[in-house]
């Protein structure tokens, strides 16, 4: 796995351009959205072509600075290139989280998932759960894969991600955004 995997998978989810009155992430381009991210480079490029009525697919430079986007405020602040060297499944799962409930949120959901694993602490100090991706969380990634298999870490992520989706106050978006894990 890669971040060139990484990203390509959360594409296929994030889809293209929407503004729906009713969805709290407002106007959103490939998953990025304007209420949480008003500053990104891509916004003034994207009201130039929807004002000009051009395809936003055709914009020279857009899909590069998505991916930068990803990179940057995902992959490389959550230490994925060095979970990905442990576990890929791992990796890709906590830049989906992510990506999709926030940076937090995705390492709390990680976080809990190596706690429930941990055997009373049997393999490591059990983690506060803190949302911060630090050197304690990234050893007990290591500890964790030692014992365990990265498909019981990714499915114990998934359900922290579950139960943060359950609790969720769009209920009637939720099949369609559970469908994203």
């Amino acid at each position: 796995m890669s971040f060139a995997r990484a990203f390509a998978a959360t594409l296929q989810h994030e889809g293209g351009y929407s503004n729906n009155p009713k969805d709290k992430g407002g106007e959103t381009y490939m998953g990025i959205a304007r209420n949480k991210h008003p500053l990104w480079e891509g916004w003034p490029i994207i009201d130039a072509c929807l004002h000009a009525g051009h395809a936003l697919s055709l914009a020279p430079g857009l899909t590069d600075l998505v991916r930068e986007f990803y990179r940057t405020e995902f992959w490389q602040p959550l230490s994925c290139d060095h979970i990905d060297v442990v576990s890929p499944e791992v990796a890709e799962e906590l830049f989906e989280a992510s990506v999709n409930c926030g940076p937090g949120n995705g390492t709390k959901f990680l976080q809990r998932a190596l706690n429930a694993l941990n055997a009373r602490e049997r393999f490591y100090p059990d983690l506060v759960v803190d949302g911060i991706m630090g050197p304690k969380t990234l050893q007990a990634v290591t500890m964790c894969l030692r014992k365990r298999s990265p498909r019981l870490l990714v499915r114990c992520q998934n359900g922290e991600q579950y139960l943060h989706y359950k609790a969720w106050s769009q209920h009637e978006d939720f099949p369609g955004v559970f469908g994203r894990t």
